[in-house]
This record gives structure tokens, sequence and C-alpha cells, in this order.
């Protein structure tokens, strides 16, 4: 059989002829139809499964607010939970610029919850929940704790947030709303913001904090916020002792220098070592992958308006003041401020003017200056040595009084909440429907 005949016997058995037309048109529409219906399929389970990583997996969907009539503003932080996943924290924080304009006061907040989902439709909360008001003092941050009677279910909570007294007047308030949230009439009646988050979700951060008993604003606040700004305080203290003892180790090789460098046999007198220097000591050893930093500064002087505290041992949470503070003083604001404007003593400045640079001849180094190009290779060791005592002054200054006070400040923060921070845990404080 020719090939031709053959071409024309297949095409005869599987209907290719021009009489089967209607035949194969039916077969190509089904087929394009189930196929549709496959990749049409799929997508739709695909974007389910999508949808519930996201859920899954995201804990916030709202990063920032404004409040309705004050327009204040502020961001969400975070939300925690404790370790059994049945009390949560969505963490707020103020704006700087409006961080005075809002109550300090828990009691003047009230909260209202429900279930949703991702096309923001009102559900049934998934778990009973309760909740209380955490306002921390004057720092801009306030919280909502949210207590459920199981772990929280991988839902999206709608949280609204109500502020009863409005501390600023804005003319006009509420008009210009959201235009998600003006079917809502109490979003102009009253000062309130709204957000979105899902403390069930595998992406929410663990706070050892919250599983205590009762809620502590000055523990929430340590673990949250404080303690991340400490560890950059020491991460900055680590650096200038760093810092320090290479200076201290190039203050001793221009020493040497001094030695054994001479012109026409002439050496440098060694001069005498600033006070403000004089007998310091890097003492320790740097962090490696096994241990941890020791590294300290041992020294006869501090800076009047400086400290000189074990500050390695302890932290802003246990607290450095008590120890410090003399035995006849019982305010911490009266230390703090007598400190702050403690002047200096006489001879705590240093000079780079004041060191004389004799030389074993009997003249003064200072005399030559750059005008005898012999001379160089000594004033080149007391320009060098000069440099480095004021380098080491200006960082031994920075470590002293600046890194020091910024550890005392968190401190006083961290007082300041235990003191004025405040929670509302009434029973109407957080309504869910």
């Amino acid at each position: 059989m020719s090939f031709k005949e053959s071409a024309s016997s297949f095409a005869a058995r599987m209907k290719l002829g021009p009489h089967h037309a209607i035949e194969r048109f039916g077969v190509i529409t089904a087929c394009f139809t189930v196929t549709f219906a496959m990749l049409l399929a799929g997508t739709i389970t695909s974007s389910a499964s999508n949808n519930r990583a996201r859920l899954d997996e995201t804990a916030l969907y709202t990063t920032s607010f404004t409040t309705s009539r004050t327009e204040l503003s502020g961001d969400v932080e975070g939300v925690y939970t404790n370790g059994e996943g049945t009390r949560a924290l969505v963490l707020m924080r103020f704006r700087d610029s409006d961080s005075g304009s809002f109550s300090a006061d828990a009691a003047n907040y009230q909260a209202f919850l429900t279930g949703s989902n991702e096309r923001l439709d009102t559900q049934a909360l998934e778990t009973n929940i309760t909740g209380s008001i955490v306002v921390f003092g004057s720092t801009g941050y306030l919280g909502v704790v949210l207590e459920s009677d199981a772990p929280f279910a991988k839902q999206i909570l709608n949280l609204t947030l109500r502020a009863n007294s409005e501390l600023v007047y804005t003319e006009d308030a509420g008009r210009e709303l959201r235009e998600d949230l003006r079917d809502d009439g109490s979003f102009a009646e009253f000062d309130q913001w709204r957000l979105f988050l899902n403390p069930g979700a595998g992406g929410v951060e663990e706070a050892a904090s919250l599983d205590e008993g009762r809620v502590d604003p000055a523990a929430l606040y340590y673990e949250l916020v404080l303690s991340e700004e400490e560890r950059a305080v020491r991460e900055v203290m680590e650096a200038q002792l760093l810092e320090m003892g290479s200076y201290l180790n190039r203050i001793a090789e221009y020493e040497g220098e001094m030695g054994r460098v001479n012109v026409d046999g002439v050496f440098i007198e060694p001069p005498a070592v600033p006070v403000q220097i004089d007998g310091d000591a890097i003492t320790g050893q740097a962090a490696d992958e096994d241990t941890e930093s020791t590294l300290e500064l041992e020294t006869d002087w501090v800076h009047p308006r400086g400290y000189d505290f074990d500050w390695r041992s302890g932290t802003v949470e246990d607290g450095y003041l008590d120890g410090i503070m003399p035995a006849d003083e019982t305010s911490y604001i009266t230390f703090l401020n007598e400190k702050a404007q403690a002047e200096d003593e006489e001879g705590s400045q240093f000079s780079a003017n004041d060191i004389e640079w004799l030389l074993t001849d009997g003249n003064d180094l200072k005399d030559y200056g750059r005008s005898q190009q012999a001379m160089e290779p000594l004033t080149d060791i007391m320009n060098n040595t000069t440099q480095a005592y004021q380098e080491y002054y200006r960082i031994k200054n920075a470590y002293q009084v600046d890194s020091y006070n910024d550890l005392l400040e968190l401190e006083v923060l961290l007082r300041g909440v235990d003191s004025a921070g405040s929670v509302n845990s009434d029973e109407e404080v957080l309504l869910t429907y």
C-alpha cells in the first residue's frame, strides 16, 4: 500500500475527511471545555490554598491607623501571644508628633471585637474572647490584651478602639472618613480606629511576659520595647570599649617609639600622661563564638557627669539606680539632675596644648614645628600621640557620659511605666459581637 493510500485510510478511520467536519468541531469544543474546566478548578483550588496559607501565617493586616475625629496617627508595632496561644496583645504606638494628645489613662478607652474574613465580611468569633486595655503611661504606647477560652483560631479579628476622651479639637472632625468607615456612623460620632489581626496565625511572636497571671504594663513594656533599645545601647558600649582598647594600644606603640626613634641622638622625653587617661586599661576578652564579652574599662578618672558602674552584670529591668545612688539620697530624679548639671572639676578637661613635649637635649619639640624637616620623625610621634590622646578622651567621654546615661534613661522610662501605666479590665471594656 502506498503512503497516499495509508494516509487516506487513517483519515477515514479517524473521521478527518471533509464529510465529518461537524463531528470534529464537537470533539474539539468538548476538549477545550474540559481543559478549561480543569484549569478553572485548579485555579480555584490553588487560590483557596494560597488564601488559607496567608490566613495561617499572617498575624497583622493593619500596620498603621488614624483616629476618626482627632486624626491622631500611630503604628501597630506587632501582635504577640503567650506560649499557650490563649492570650494575645496587639501593641500600638502613637507617633511622636501626636503622643502628647491622647489620654494616658486606660479607663478612657473601649474596644469592640468581631470576626472577619479577607473580604472584610463580619463573621462570628470562633472562640470566646474577653479582654483589657493597657496604656504604658505617657510613652505613646497602648495595647489591647485578648483572652481566649481556647487557643486562638486562625481567624481574622476586626478590632475597633474607641477613645472616650478627646484631648484635641479638630474642626469638622469625622467628616473626611475613609470610605470603608463611612457606613459606620460611630466613627463620626466617636474618636475611633480599626485594626485587623489574626493572633492564631503561625507567624505570631511569643512574649514571655504574657504568660504571667496578671497584665503587667512594665513587664510588657520592657520585653517588647525597651529590651531591644537596651541591646542597642550595650552594642554601642561594647564597640566603645573595643575602640578605646585600640587607642590605648596605639598610645603604647607611640610611647615605645619615643625610646627608639631619635634625631641626631636626641629623643623625646615621654610626657606626663593626661590625668583623664593615665592608668586606664581595657581588661577582659572580646566575645567570640563560644563566650560572651567580658571587656571593661579600668580607670581612676570618671567624668563629673559620667558613671563607672558594672553595667554588664545588670539589666535595665533589674535596675541600676538603687545601687549607684548615694546612701543619703532618696530621689533618683534629684540624683540624676544633680549629676547632669555637675560642673567640670579643675583639670577635668583634656587639652592637647597642656602637654609638654621636651627633648632629651632640653629643647621644646613644639618650638620646631614643621620648620625643620630633620625633626619630622619626632614631630610625627608627637602629633600621632596627641591625636590618639584626643580620640581616646572623646570616646571615653561618650562611653561614661552618653552611653551610661542612655542606660539610665531607659530605666527611668521603665519606672515611669511601672508607676503610671494603667490597665482597664472592666466587664464593658471589650464588647464582642
